[in-house]
């Protein structure tokens, strides 16, 4: 029993590392990505940087336009890696200033990550709009 214990913290320990190590990667995906200023307008982002606080405002403007590429399922591990991140921010962040530091830089990529699939998804919408109603 107390083997079948150690195998499931251990797995969960790992399953762990490989979800923030994906997210990671692709919140620093996201990051090589130059918005366009349509999407900065149509997010209302002013400047270069983006607020980990405005993730939710703008996974629900990413959300009113159609997926592109399946990207839906990327979408949902950088949500839950932001929630994580929050949990951390508040559970760790009195006692490790570090980890409060961290944390708040990585929710602000995964909203950055949210504007360019924001960014994206405007995109697709024209190239549909442009093809189907303007023929081109």
């Amino acid at each position: 029993m107390i083997m079948a214990g150690v195998i499931l913290v251990v797995s969960l320990y790992l399953l762990t590392l490989f979800f923030v190590s994906y997210c990671r990667l692709q919140v620093a995906a996201g990051r090589r990505v130059d918005l366009s200023d349509s999407a900065r307008e149509a997010a209302g982002i002013e400047g270069q940087g983006v607020s980990g606080e405005e993730f939710q405002r703008l996974r629900k403007l990413v959300d009113l336009c159609p997926e592109t590429n399946g990207d839906a399922y990327k979408l949902g591990a950088v949500r839950a890696y932001h929630a994580f991140l929050g949990m951390v921010q508040m559970l760790f962040g009195p006692m490790i200033p570090a980890a409060a530091a961290w944390a708040t830089n990585e929710r602000s990529g995964c909203a950055y990550y949210a504007a360019v699939a924001l960014d994206a998804r405007i995109a697709h919408t024209r190239r549909i709009y442009e093809r189907d109603f303007l023929g081109q």
